[in-house]
């Protein structure tokens, strides 16, 4: 798993709050991938806007970063891999099997 950002920091406060909108909006009936596709727009735009004002148009770190947290968030929010129906029914039969 990659590793986890610091979760005290401003820029992740900002991000919980954001989460918080998000929420509410899927609350109020908005479809989730709605709600990610606005997210990601916001983040694009304001990205841009703050690298404007650095006076940088790379967008590789930006893109780096992107990618970074987007697999650390996936990974966490990864469901356990669940056995499949059968494997209980089949270990229950083994299990039989073994006492006789």
């Amino acid at each position: 798993m990659p590793s986890a950002p610091p979760d005290d920091t401003p820029s992740v406060q900002i991000a919980n709050q954001i989460i918080n909108i998000a929420n509410t909006r899927m609350q109020d009936g908005l479809d989730v991938n709605v709600v990610a596709i606005g997210l990601r727009h916001a983040a694009a735009n304001f990205s841009a806007f703050a690298e404007n004002h650095q006076g940088s148009d790379d967008p590789a770190p930006i893109v780096e970063e992107f990618v970074r947290l987007l697999e650390y968030y996936l990974s966490r929010h990864a469901t356990p891999e669940q056995p499949a129906p059968a494997a209980g029914l089949n270990q229950l039969i083994k299990q039989v099997k073994d006492e006789f």
